[in-house]
């Protein structure tokens, strides 16, 4: 069996989306390129004082066809030892990650409608379909809904807003599940507003990526209507 490559990748930049969550700017410093397909995941070893590292997965949130380097969201978790490690970061710091892994691709030729439903950094992934496949596929019926629970929680909305203006049928939108009196947006769940998309007379293919429950949710109502299950693709994020 083969020795998997171990990159080493230099912190270029950190951006602090909200209070507890955390985007890294990474550069391939050796290796010199890191190639992936979009959808996949990086494994961080995080150090540890004793014994070998803790892995911990996370989606690349970057166009494939960038193989200088790639951004990965964190999401803070209490007491996570990758969260404590991350958030002491000050930038230059030498990460290193494993990877490429996963297998949840974009589907190609892709349906007429594709439906983004994530929570939390579960955009990521998707985030990284709609950069890596804008060009080759700009005329989809895109449809996004991000779910988070206050408006406080709410982030990129400036790079969603960019690809918006970058393709002639992209709409996204927060869903929150605790707004405030004053919130004029979706409110609830992410998989309460499927039934805004038509899904079971225009052809389409679903990615799902966050918290198992909303994966479970949307599966289940899917499914009750006889949706294909071969057209709806899933990321966990627990």
């Amino acid at each position: 069996m083969s020795t998997r490559v171990i990159y080493n990748m230099k912190v270029q930049s950190i951006i602090d989306h909200t209070s507890s969550v955390r985007e890294l700017v990474l550069k391939a410093d050796s290796p010199a390129q890191f190639q992936f397909k979009a959808g996949q995941f990086v494994m961080l070893h995080v150090p540890q004082p004793e014994g070998k590292p803790a892995l911990r997965a996370y989606s690349i949130a970057s166009d494939e066809r960038d193989h200088s380097g790639y951004k990965l969201l964190f999401k803070y978790v209490d007491n996570g030892k990758a969260s404590e490690f991350v958030w002491k970061l000050k930038g230059d710091e030498t990460l290193q990650m494993t990877g490429p892994f996963g297998k949840v691709f974009f589907q190609e030729p892709p349906t007429e409608q594709i439906v983004f439903l994530n929570t939390g950094t579960g955009l990521s992934q998707h985030l990284s379909y709609l950069l890596s496949k804008k060009e080759q596929f700009p005329h989809l019926k895109y449809r996004l809904l991000f779910g988070m629970r206050t408006e406080q929680d709410c982030y990129y909305t400036q790079e969603l807003d960019a690809l918006k203006k970058q393709l002639p049928d992209f709409q996204w939108e927060f869903v929150l599940s605790r707004p405030s009196e004053n919130w004029t947006g979706k409110k609830g769940y992410v998989q309460n507003f499927i039934e805004e998309y038509d899904y079971m007379n225009v052809p389409t293919t679903f990615y799902l990526c966050g918290n198992g429950g909303m994966i479970k949710a949307t599966k289940e109502i899917l499914l009750a209507k006889n949706f294909d299950p071969k057209k709806i693709w899933v990321e966990a994020f627990d």
